[in-house]
């Protein structure tokens, strides 16, 4: 079933090697619109994304050699390579956070704890079924934001470009893990079964984990009654792009035992910025073009969207593009 689904594009994963131009200068504690809210509720994710990434790769990479289908293997080693480059950038960002304030070690040191006990503790068919729900719910959250980059249209243009990279890259290789761990473990129930116990696992542990973190980083940086910042980062998650809005109709298949993440199909939107970054090599550019190509969707689809102060795309949010 994995193989039917996407042998096709096992060789559209390919690890960019980016390096972003992340300084102080533009990554600080409330870098997502200089909101607190939404910058803090993002970053309490993103803390975990360095370790959790390099724990994905370490768990798809040691179930390769059980993997029979040739090319799922040579695109489990283009996934590890992506995913060691996206913990390196994030590495960065993460440490300049830090030094404008916000103690994010705080929140790494436990998710640190938790991947390293998983090492450990947890067979590694299991690792491979966790793997595979950690890659769903970053698709989840990149599927989103990809069709609303209006949504950072204050965040500084070079944090923008790195992470709709890495938007771009989980969603190429959000079917990896998951082919990786059906083809190594086999396409049976019990092999169902602990695809379904990982997703049900990650996501009664990374829940609460998540809001204490926000709660904990908030309450340090004095912001939890901010209730104008608390109001927009509601609409961030249930009005446009409406993360949490959203996450149930992309969540839930995952428990289908026919699903598949290429059930979703939404090459036409990432392969828009990675033909643009094939031509120019430069990722900003390939954000623009991209952009672009969004705010062309944006008119079609303008009578199924929430109501919303994210407007589709207006003059003065165009001028932001082209800037």
């Amino acid at each position: 079933m994995a193989q039917s689904k996407t042998k096709f594009r096992y060789d559209e994963v390919i690890a960019r090697d980016i390096s972003f131009n992340l300084t102080k200068a533009n990554v600080h504690k409330h870098w997502f619109n200089d909101d607190p809210w939404n910058t803090i509720w993002l970053t309490a994710i993103l803390a975990a994304v360095p370790e959790g990434e390099r724990w994905g790769l370490r768990a798809v990479a040691k179930l390769l050699n059980k993997v029979k289908d040739p090319g799922i293997r040579e695109t489990g080693v283009a996934f590890c390579k992506q995913e060691r480059i996206h913990a390196r950038e994030h590495d960065v960002m993460n440490d300049l956070i830090i030094e404008d304030g916000l103690p994010l070690d705080k929140i790494e040191k436990p998710f640190a704890a938790g991947f390293e006990f998983i090492k450990k503790h947890v067979s590694t068919e299991m690792q491979g079924a966790l793997a595979a729900s950690a890659e769903h719910f970053t698709a989840i959250i990149a599927s989103v934001f990809l069709e609303h980059p209006e949504a950072f249209k204050d965040t500084d243009p070079e944090i923008v470009n790195m992470l709709y990279w890495h938007f771009v890259e989980e969603t190429e290789h959000k079917a990896v893990s998951f082919d990786v761990f059906t083809d190594a473990s086999g396409n049976h129930f019990a092999a169902y079964l602990r695809r379904v116990f990982g997703m049900a696992s990650m996501t009664a542990l990374g829940a609460p984990v998540i809001s204490i973190s926000v709660a904990y980083l908030l309450w340090h940086d004095k912001q939890l009654t901010n209730i104008p910042s608390a109001r927009r980062m509601f609409e961030t998650l249930f009005g446009e792009p409406g993360i949490m809005r959203n996450i149930g109709k992309l969540y839930l298949p995952f428990y289908r035992p026919s699903f598949h993440p290429w059930d979703d199909d939404n090459r036409e939107v990432i392969n828009v910025w990675k033909s643009a970054y094939e031509k120019s090599g430069d990722p900003a550019e390939a954000y623009q073009v991209f952009c672009g190509w969004i705010q062309n969707q944006k008119p079609a689809k303008a009578s199924k969207k929430h109501n919303s102060p994210f407007k589709a795309f207006s003059s003065e949010k165009a001028e932001f593009i082209d800037a």
